[in-house]
């Protein structure tokens, strides 16, 4: 029997994947996931932010984290940047919310 990794989710904005397409980026957190120890469960979308509020599928993320207990986010570089809302603000919400890290990888 192997040991069960810990949960992590994924967290995307469609706005910032370029050419690398939905699929592509996903493997590329599912790889990510694994070398820093966890199974990626759901990969959340974020079509391109708007104004000032918490974007849609940040607070679904936030919710499902809290919910499975999960408390790690996978995230490219930037993707939690320059949005209505500061980076600052979307970290503490994951952290109080949810209890939850972030993990920012190269793509």
């Amino acid at each position: 029997m192997t040991a069960q990794l810990p949960l992590a989710y994924g967290y995307l904005r469609d706005d910032m994947l370029c050419d690398l397409g939905c699929k592509s980026s996903e493997d590329r957190l599912r790889a990510a996931a694994g070398s820093l120890g966890y199974e990626l469960g759901t990969v959340f979308h974020e079509p391109a932010p708007e104004s000032g509020t918490l974007p849609p599928a940040f607070v679904d993320l936030v919710q499902e984290c809290r919910r499975a207990a999960a408390h790690a986010v996978i995230t490219p570089h930037g993707h939690l940047s320059n949005m209505s809302v500061c980076r600052m603000v979307l970290l503490a919400v994951l952290d109080v919310r949810a209890d939850a890290t972030v993990h920012e990888v190269e793509f």
